[in-house]
């Protein structure tokens, strides 16, 4: 074996030999930085172990650049597996042992495996989060993580990633770190610089226990420390620190890794003393120095140094023009609509792909400034938060209105990304043409694709998925997943949302100043193709006929309720004909919806008699015709006051007509897209399960719905034998999940700032409270607060609910629902149209409603005025 197949860290300074990361420990080491020992497997053994599998990287990266964008993903996939399939080399093995051996460490030793690849660490390109590093392994599991390593490089988010890099046609190759695993009490990034502000004297640093990969990951909200470094005259000063609430701790055992819960008291202590952040700024303004650039360093602290892990530079200018993790705001009032407060590994998994793919890619085509390796979406204890600030700039470089995202995202009103500019000209041009293509083209694009995904979802019955083995039931699921992926229309329909609320606003704000928000609600109820307002109808004719068939009727009123016999005692009835019919169509959708792990309507049915019961319980209960009624009766209502305030002006009449009809257009598909993407995520789940249930035969899991707790790679790895435990690891997420369930997470995570503990807000309040109206009109009655799936049992007939946000998934409930009052939601969102199409009275965006009022108490819902009022014997009701 040629010596260039490994070398010593400390030798380490060829990035096209051993990549940017070992280059960059190799150069902290020269310069006498505190770096842990190690080996470079290097680029040279990548090439050699592939050529003599017959494999070209070469030939292959380029078949994959000349592709198309829907080709790509199976080619990369398919040399992903290759790779992934590959075993290193006996004398490389060998070799390595003993490298690794003289560090005298031992045979229990714990060992990082991190990616160096050729490209990866520069200024331009730090492809941060996109290759694969494994903490906590075995001397004897190295080799396999070096594979991981080196197939991690044939990912869609790697090649993607170079080509926003402007590296397309660069063929990448992996070198792999590897290093012993510090067992450190402290650990985090710092940078040489404000990495908001730019200020050059001042350095932050983030911070959390044990080890740091829950924060780069974004796991975890860290501590930080802001410390003033000054050379005339020289002086060091702790600016600020911002201490967060960290649940728990990633540590190092002789086992491996665990998340180990902290104790109540410990979960608000800062991470690092004051002198210990000084002495950590003066190491990165020390490695500022010798680079002569800002720099970001990882770091840890194990009690014997200060441990530097990576060391890279930082644009030394423009950086607070810059968007970067740091300066952008996250919300998630997008995603609690239709994400259960705490999903599961694989639904976060498939969300972040989801936006890069389907929502990001899009907007870097048309030509909109991204910078690389800025996420679209962050997950914070266990939540999805959505890149706020990034959609409000990319908004902003197409000179639409970024102050319209909250509105359609919900959630607070939050400030503009300064630094922002349009688009020139001839971009702007290019980007519009594009940009309409894709919306109009949606228009007749949608019934197919609806078809097709309907189709695929429905395909994946048990019979059709009995027969085919596990890497059969992989293949199956992998193949499914591309081609939703290639076939969904979710930024077309979406962007058609967006344009055509932008005119309209703009149009009406003229001649109805402050006012024309109500009136624009109004005009899209009862268009008919809501198809998640549809199926409240569809519940309430079930109660009709249910009044008319005496067995359903006396089956659905008994005092003994027992809903599990339903099939049985209804047999042969035109209600339960009636019901599966219902249920055909509406079967595939949940609470949570979006999350695979959530069981559908369809297997859990007594959720839908219970709705339909509660129906039948009503006194008097508005008939499916005055419903339809009323919806028309509103829309002519609201175009009828749009009309007058145009007067003789028909040409601006005209212009509004055309983009009302544009808005009630993409509104159906929006709601039509997500209704039969849901088919498809049925069938997947379906999938899923059954590949669950043969790993628990086979001894790898306890439960088939453990599955839901691994990434995609994770399931990949456990189908193909790795030995990994992972019940283990199963365990171990299920154990961070119910942590997370006992923490208070923010609604928005805002820019350089960390949020606070958990308090308990005054449940007390005097004056009334005030939202945005969704749905028009006048209610009082009891609160009913719907804080899990599980609250929708207590629902009854005449109740006020109050929700964080409206969750597609209640639907069914606003048939019982006298009002809605809305913690979070913006005027347009999914929930909103429901709510406002079946013509509840709905108030949205009211901060910690959900805290500040009680079950079961009495208020009054003013909803044209967007008005709370608690009730009291002193109260006249209307």
């Amino acid at each position: 074996m040629s010596d260039s197949l490994l070398v010593s860290l400390t030798s380490c300074n060829d990035p096209a030999l051993v990549g940017g990361k070992a280059a960059g420990l190799g150069w902290l080491l020269r310069n006498g930085f505190p770096v842990p020992p190690g080996v470079c497997v290097t680029t040279a053994a990548y090439h050699a172990t592939l050529r003599i599998a017959g494999l070209d990287p070469a030939r292959q990266w380029a078949e994959v650049h000349r592709a198309s964008q829907d080709a790509r993903g199976p080619l990369l996939d398919e040399w992903r597996r290759r790779v992934a399939a590959l075993t290193l080399p006996r004398p490389l093995q060998e070799t390595l042992h003993l490298e690794l051996t003289e560090l005298g460490l031992g045979p229990a030793a714990l060992w990082a495996v991190r990616s160096s690849a050729s490209a990866e660490d520069k200024e331009e390109a730090t492809f941060a989060g996109v290759y694969r590093t494994a903490l906590g392994v075995s001397q004897e599991a190295i080799p396999a993580a070096i594979i991981e390593c080196w197939a991690s490089l044939w990912t869609i988010a790697a090649f993607s990633y170079h080509q926003r890099a402007g590296q397309g046609t660069v063929v990448p190759a992996m070198a792999v770190v590897i290093q012993p695993l510090l067992s450190p009490r402290a650990a985090g990034v710092a940078y040489s610089c404000h990495p908001v502000t730019g200020q050059r004297d001042q350095v932050v640093i983030n911070a959390v226990f044990g080890l740091a990969e829950p924060l780069v990951s974004g796991r975890m909200i860290p501590d930080e420390y802001t410390v003033e470094v000054r050379t005339q005259p020289e002086s060091k000063t702790l600016l600020q620190q911002e201490i967060a609430q960290k649940p728990s701790a990633r540590l190092v055992t002789p086992s491996g890794l665990t998340d180990h819960p902290l104790p109540e008291e410990d979960q608000r202590k800062p991470v690092l003393a004051g002198h210990e952040a000084i002495e950590l700024a003066a190491l990165a303004k020390r490695v500022e120095q010798r680079l002569g650039r800002p720099v970001d360093i990882e770091w840890a602290l194990d009690g014997s140094a200060a441990w530097l892990l990576q060391a890279r530079a930082i644009p030394d200018s423009g950086a607070g023009a810059r968007l970067t993790e740091r300066t952008c705001v996250w919300s998630r009032a997008n995603f609690k609509e239709t994400l259960p407060e705490l999903p599961s590994q694989l639904a976060l998994s498939f969300v972040q792909e989801f936006m890069e793919t389907n929502i990001v890619r899009h907007y870097r085509e048309i030509g909109c400034r991204i910078p690389p390796g800025l996420s679209s979406v962050r997950v914070i204890q266990g939540r999805p938060y959505i890149n706020v600030t990034l959609f409000q700039s990319v908004t902003a470089q197409l000179g639409g209105d970024p102050t319209l995202i909250a509105e359609q995202m919900g959630g607070d009103a939050l400030p503009v990304p300064a630094g922002v500019t349009r688009l020139a000209w001839w971009r702007l041009a290019r980007a519009a043409v594009l940009l309409e293509w894709k919306i109009w083209s949606a228009v007749w694009l949608a019934p197919a694709r609806f078809a097709e995904m309907k189709r695929l979802g429905m395909a994946q019955t048990d019979h059709s998925l009995e027969n085919l083995s596990e890497t059969g039931l992989l293949n199956r699921s992998e193949s499914l997943h591309r081609r939703a992926r290639e076939r969904d229309l979710t930024f077309a329909i979406v962007s058609g949302v967006s344009q055509a609320l932008f005119v309209l606003g703009a149009t009406l704000e003229r001649r109805l100043p402050g006012r024309w928000r109500p009136l624009l609600n109004a005009a899209t109820r009862g268009l008919g193709g809501i198809i998640s307002a549809n199926q409240i109808l569809q519940l309430a004719e079930l109660a009709e006929l249910a009044r008319r068939e005496p067995v359903a009727r006396a089956f659905l009123l008994a005092e003994r309720w027992e809903p599990e016999g339903f099939r049985a005692r209804l047999a042969g009835t035109r209600w339960l004909q009636a019901l599966d019919e219902f249920l055909a169509e509406y079967g595939h959708r949940a609470f949570g919806e979006s999350d695979i792990m959530s069981p559908r309507f369809a297997e859990t049915p007594a959720y839908v008699l219970g709705i339909i019961r509660g129906h039948l319980q009503a006194p008097a209960a508005r008939s499916v015709a005055d419903i339809r009624f009323e919806q028309q009766a509103a829309r002519q209502a609201a175009l009828t006051s749009i009309r007058k305030a145009f007067g003789w002006r028909l040409h601006e009449w005209a212009w509004f007509w055309l983009w009302y009809q544009a808005l009630s257009r993409y509104l159906e598909l929006r709601e039509g897209s997500r209704h039969h993407l849901m088919h498809f995520l049925t069938g997947l789940r379906r999938l899923v399960l059954i590949l669950g249930q043969r790993l628990v035969a086979r001894g790898v899991l306890h439960s088939g719905e453990d599955l839901f707790f691994l990434s995609p790679d994770e399931v990949t790895a456990a189908v193909a034998g790795s030995t990994r435990d992972w019940n283990t690891l199963v365990t171990a997420r299920r154990e961070a999940r119910a942590r997370n369930a006992q923490q208070t997470a923010p609604d928005t995570v805002p820019s350089s700032t960390i949020p606070r503990a958990k308090t308990e807000p005054d449940t007390e309040w005097d004056v009334p409270l005030k939202g945005i109206p969704i749905s028009a009109g006048f209610v009082e009655g009891p609160v009913r607060l719907m804080l899990s799936p599980g609250d929708a049992a207590k629902v009854k007939n005449g109740d006020i609910l109050v929700v964080p946000v409206i969750d597609p998934g209640m639907a069914p409930l606003f048939g019982l629902a006298a009002g809605l009052i809305v913690e979070m939601g913006g005027t347009l969102s999914h929930g909103a149209i429901i709510a406002r199409e079946y013509g509840i009275p709905a108030i949205a965006n009211i901060p910690r409603v959900t805290r500040l009022l009680r079950d079961g108490e009495r208020v009054a819902v003013d909803a044209s005025l967007g008005v709370i009022t608690r009730l009291n014997s002193d109260t006249v009701s209307r």
